[in-house]
């Protein structure tokens, strides 16, 4: 994955990452003209550095890439210098650049592979149901790419991008010639862990949404029953029975679409 601290020049930047994306390099320009707002020849005329481009423009077009926040305003330090016409200005501007490039080796931005998550990297993966769903959509071949992805989810390709780099920067997601791939970082989040309530919430929530339009091959299950202590500990004894076969069935299986199972059993 490419990093924008690698780069002094945004337009040079722009253009690798456009090729990074594969297949989905194609029309590329047209579609960041129209979410920036601009024409795709003025595109052009940018990359090849006859045009730059305004800071508003810059605020949509890191917003479409997906960058941090941090990111962003690494790409605006660029931006800032290629307008600058005053010389002891963009000596300052380059000072400023070398000090941003130093600070995102420090603070480790690219995580090495096959590392459980820290809190705060949880903290961000649970904030919702999307960094699980993408990852695993990712495992389908189908999914390979982000236009892909914000098709079939019907998510604004700005988010799926944002939550891509989340996925690619922490291991969660690989990509090769542009093509996107399930990664090899693990991540687990325990029962007693502050986040496994959200991690729960995030997929009822999606069930209860996609009760509104259900197709024939759904299943949803509601039961309020009354019944004996000993049946209870009989369903309770059956349950996790139930979610190892399961699991022994999808293992060895290949990725050919996604699905999520919702159990709930409890006494109230």
């Amino acid at each position: 994955m490419l990093s924008i601290f690698d780069f002094t020049s945004y337009r040079e930047y722009l253009q690798l990452w456009i090729e990074a994306q594969g297949d989905r390099a194609y029309g590329l320009k047209g579609k960041i003209a129209e979410h920036v707002g601009i024409s795709s020849s003025l595109i052009s005329q940018i990359l090849k550095g006859v045009k730059t481009l305004t800071p508003d423009q810059t605020s949509d077009l890191v917003d479409y890439i997906g960058l941090t926040e941090i990111e962003a305003d690494y790409f605006y330090l660029l931006l800032e210098l290629d307008r600058a016409g005053n010389h002891r200005y963009q000596e300052k501007l380059k000072r400023k650049i070398t000090m941003a490039q130093q600070q995102s080796k420090k603070i480790g931005k690219r995580v090495p592979r096959n590392v459980e998550l820290t809190n705060e990297q949880k903290a961000i993966y649970y904030s919702s149901w999307l960094f699980t769903g993408i990852r695993n959509m990712t495992a389908v071949p189908e999914f390979a790419n982000v236009d892909s992805l914000a098709r079939r989810l019907n998510v604004d390709v700005t988010i799926i991008n944002r939550v891509m780099r989340f996925l690619l920067e922490n291991g969660l997601c690989d990509e090769a010639d542009g093509r996107l791939s399930y990664g090899p970082a693990s991540i687990h989040v325990d029962k007693e862990s502050p986040f496994v309530n959200k991690h729960h919430q995030n997929w009822r929530f999606q069930a209860i949404q996609r009760m509104e339009n259900k197709s024939t091959e759904d299943i949803f299950f509601t039961s309020p029953m009354s019944l004996s202590k000993e049946a209870v500990e009989e369903v309770r004894k059956l349950l996790p029975t139930v979610i190892q076969n399961v699991m022994k069935i999808v293992g060895p299986s290949p990725s050919e679409t996604t699905a999520c199972l919702n159990i709930d059993w409890f006494e109230y």
